[in-house]
């Protein structure tokens, strides 16, 4: 994005340039509704009077030639922005009563340092704001010479998050992304197949409850959570079951405002449940051995008894029997939940249902048997059987009752078996068999559990139980921040979670330039973080950027928030010509730079902080591998991420960038690209721009998408032709009467 300049400086720009600079230093003074020569310094790098008061001058005290250097990195996904350095001379000013500028700029009641100085470029009697900074270093060499450096003005090198603590020192966290509450509880268990949750510390036991920090006051979908066990969804993410609720506030599933005497309700809140850590939930066997070595029953679907689909799925047993004979299909769980806690309640249920029933021949009977095996001890069994009919049956085994197996405790069973019987009595040897197909629709555990004390009625007892106080950290399934410049539109992609960043802990209320392109380009890619330790934003917006792919900055020109996006076919803003340009340069990026097969970690488990799922991928379209002789662990690089959540990349990373992290570096670093230097010296042609528009070459910016005329080029690079390539200016000096750029190839 160019920068805009005014109609009049524009058309001057298109004649041969003659430029100056102005620098206007505001002090503590300023106020641009009532304003006076007083309020500035002017400074020039020639004499310039803008109007007919002589005291409004700029004044020639500039005796170097200053430059602004600007530069982003593709590869970092970073800008960077350098210090104007002026030497000047220790001359008079005409509108501080002919005081120094040394005595005016720092001894005077007036106040310079840290504040605005402003930059102008001035072409043929017109001017365009190019720098906005501010003084930070003054210096007096000798008697005559004073040095000072001006530096973009930088909100968020100081600020680190979270920003509010408990009275023991804990930070309240800060989430971002979405969340997904179970419904189970210890009245109504449910299954717990989709948590997506957050961590959140346990601040203190008082009160006889677990107090857990939560980043902002929830309504709804506050309760706490505590995982399975070493149980995982398909997805490879930590099962968690809810606790019960305390209801804050007197509301269920709502967080308590009144924290440690508290008021702040906005950043100071926490959800609590009770000690005992009381919970229940169904859950389906993780794996079986199927059953394949059924005798005499034909199996259909074996593994559809278990999965996750439930009851809409079936495993179907077929059998044709017209002796006296038993025939069965067993399976064998042994991927149990193995929960920490005291059981509660630990049952299984099966859920079945006869069809095509006939009975010619005898009576056939269905037996369902579950088997308890623990500790590797011989299985106990409880069958139960029913004459065939065809109506859906749900068994319950109650495995921790001693009634119903005798060697039942209240620990996990190292083994279940299931077995399918056809039983059947004939009543003579031949005749027409007797035939059904019994369906197993579903099986699945309930189980409940708490932490048990000796004396569990006794809560001081309990909360001085070392299974209570061992534990640090309880989980969420609420949601990440809203927008903060959004109310209830909640932060999940993650160009809206580095404005969100901006606008909430950095106060920059302002819509970054290209948030809308971003957004759009980055539509599909989640994030997912968290924090309770400090970390510096500017770090954090860092590594959003990296994950994001994406770069932002501060304008140079005016301190306005800006985005940079690499796109597929982005526009084309400048066309550049020979007769535009001098001193060129064509290089190659270097061997060394380049990445043809990344290794990408992402998404991270709540539990322990570490990434659990990976991708590996390369460039199969180009094959810079192949092409480049890339030996087997050369050119690789494993990048973990700890924010997206998504779009991690192609297994083919050669395609679109905007289809995750992966497709988006390889366009940068997948192979060799064209560098290119040079310094402009047309500063603008009417005739060039392939819409017909001026391209007024002066204004050019960091991150503005470039072609060259391949029908009036300097030299074909590489023998290649320009015809097709873009580039993006990657970095820009611009001096009095100069400019030079490099541009990448993308």
């Amino acid at each position: 994005m160019a920068l805009t300049g005014s109609t009049n400086y524009n058309n001057a720009l298109t004649s041969t340039i003659k430029e100056e600079w102005l620098f206007e230093f505001r002090n503590n003074n300023y106020d641009a509704d009532s304003f006076n020569v007083n309020q500035v310094i002017r400074l020039a790098t020639a004499e310039v009077t803008p109007g007919a008061v002589s005291n409004d001058k700029y004044h020639e005290f500039i005796t170097n030639s200053p430059s602004i250097r600007e530069s982003i990195d593709l590869s970092k996904s970073t800008a960077s922005v350098g210090n104007i350095s002026l030497t000047c001379a220790n001359g008079t000013l005409d509108n501080h009563s002919s005081a120094t500028l040394a005595a005016e700029i720092y001894g005077g009641t007036r106040k310079y340092i840290n504040h605005e100085v402003i930059v102008y470029s001035r072409v043929g009697g017109y001017t365009e704001q190019i720098f906005q900074g501010r003084l930070k270093e003054v210096k007096i060499n000798g008697v005559d010479t004073i040095s000072m450096t001006i530096a973009v003005h930088d909100p968020i090198k100081d600020i680190s998050i979270p920003q509010y603590q408990s009275k023991t020192g804990n930070y309240f966290p800060v989430f971002y992304g979405e969340g997904y509450v179970e419904t189970s509880t210890v009245s109504v268990p449910d299954f717990v197949d989709i948590s997506r949750v957050f961590p959140v510390q346990v601040d203190t036991l008082n009160n006889d409850v677990y107090n857990c920090l939560f980043h902002q006051a929830e309504t709804s979908d506050a309760r706490l959570h505590y995982p399975v066990k070493d149980s995982f969804d398909a997805y490879g993410v930590p099962r968690m079951c809810p606790l019960d609720d305390t209801a804050g506030g007197g509301t269920a599933n709502q967080t308590y405002d009144d924290y440690e005497g508290e008021s702040n309700n906005t950043n100071k809140n926490v959800m609590r449940t009770d000690l005992d850590l009381h919970r229940s939930y169904k859950i389906r066997p993780q794996t079986a051995t199927d059953a394949v070595s059924a005798t005499g029953i034909t199996v259909a679907n074996a593994g559809n008894a278990y999965d996750v689909t439930g009851a809409s799925t079936v495993a179907t047993f077929t059998g044709s029997l017209n002796t006296d004979v038993n025939a069965s299909a067993t399976y064998t769980f042994t991927d149990i939940p193995k929960e920490e806690h005291t059981l509660q309640t630990f049952k299984f249920f099966v859920n079945y249902q006869v069809a095509s029933y006939t009975s010619n021949n005898g009576t056939l009977t269905i037996k369902i048997t579950v088997g308890l095996k623990h500790d590797g001890a011989t299985p106990i069994y409880k069958t139960i059987e029913k004459t065939a009919n065809a109506t859906v049956t749900a068994e319950e085994f109650d495995l921790i009752d001693t009634n119903d197996f005798s060697n039942a405790t209240k620990k996990t069973p190292e083994e279940i078996t299931l077995k399918i019987e056809f039983s059947n009595v004939a009543t003579d040897d031949g005749g027409t068999a007797n035939s059904a197909v019994v369906t197993v629709k579903d099986t699945y555990f309930t189980i409940a559990t708490k932490i048990v004390d000796d004396n569990d009625t006794d809560e001081l007892l309990l909360a001085n139980s070392s299974a209570v106080t061992s534990v640090k950290q309880l989980y969420t399934g609420t949601d990440g921040f809203d927008k903060s410049w959004s109310a209830g539109n909640i932060v999940d992609i993650i160009p809206d979670m580095h404005r969100d960043i901006l606008h909430r802990f950095v106060g920059i209320t302002t819509t970054p330039g290209n948030y809308s392109a971003l957004a759009t380009a980055r539509a599909n890619w989640k994030c997912k973080y968290w924090t309770q330790e400090p970390i510096e934003v500017k770090k954090l917006l860092e590594q959003i950027q990296y994950e994001g792919g994406f770069i932002f900055r501060f304008r140079p020109a005016d301190n306005t928030p800006q985005y940079i996006v690499l796109t597929t076919n982005p526009s084309v803003v400048h066309t550049i010509t020979k007769d535009d340009i001098t001193n060129m340069s064509i290089s190659i990026t270097p061997f060394e730079s380049l990445v043809t097969k990344r290794e990408v970690k992402y998404e991270v488990n709540p539990i322990n902080g570490n990434t659990f799922r990976e991708i590996t991928c390369e460039d199969t379209t180009n094959d810079p591998r192949d092409n480049y002789n890339i030996d087997t662990k050369e050119n690789v690089k494993t990048d973990e991420l700890e924010i997206l959540r998504t779009t991690p990349g192609a297994a083919n990373m050669g395609g679109l960038v905007e289809v995750g992290f992966a497709n988006h570096y390889n366009a940068i670093e997948g192979n060799p690209k064209l560098l290119i230097t040079t310094e402009i010296i047309n500063p603008g042609d009417s005739s060039v721009n392939r819409d017909g528009s001026i391209s007024y070459f002066y204004l050019m910016e960091v991150g503005d998408i470039c072609a060259f005329s391949h029908t009036n080029q300097v030299i074909a690079p590489f023998g290649e032709s320009f015809n097709g390539k873009k580039f993006m200016i990657v970095s820009l000096t611009r001096s009095v009467g100069s400019l030079k750029v490099t541009l990448r190839e993308i």
